[in-house]
């Protein structure tokens, strides 16, 4: 099973994220958020920080993970390169990101990305997966 699939999209950046279950989905829109991210592989990790989030619908859990690892980026200025999703449920995730200074990536940072959009926003079931589109706005 591929992990996510970049989207065309007219303005904005999207991908769509699949998982075998919840913990699987928000690490795999995760990883697809990092490729959004830079234009060529990141270096190894740093340093790790732990985050949690939390939020009472799936998909809203999703995009807080992910606006998470935004803000490490913009406000802190520690660029994810890594992420592990340790748990997750219907309530609250809890991740492990690794990072890296920001100027350690400047270099092959791609465009940058403003938000993590809701518009559309819902987990679909498929047979043995659940999928999500997201769209993000650069």
């Amino acid at each position: 099973m591929q992990p996510f699939v970049i989207l065309d999209h007219t303005a904005d950046l999207s991908l769509r994220a699949y998982g075998r279950d919840l913990r699987e989905l928000i690490e795999n829109a995760a990883r697809g958020l990092l490729a959004l991210l830079y234009t060529a592989p990141p270096p190894e990790p740093e340093g790790w920080r732990e985050l949690t989030v939390n939020a009472e619908e799936a998909e809203y859990l999703v995009q807080r993970a992910l606006r998470e690892l935004l803000y490490l980026l913009e406000d802190r200025h520690e660029a994810p390169v890594r992420v592990k999703v340790v748990t997750a449920d219907q309530g609250e995730a809890r991740l492990q990101a690794g990072w890296v200074p920001v100027q350690a990536v400047r270099p092959i940072l791609g465009p940058e990305i403003k938000a993590v959009t809701r518009h559309g926003l819902e987990i679909v079931q498929e047979s043995d997966r659940l999928s999500l589109t997201l769209i993000f706005d650069v």
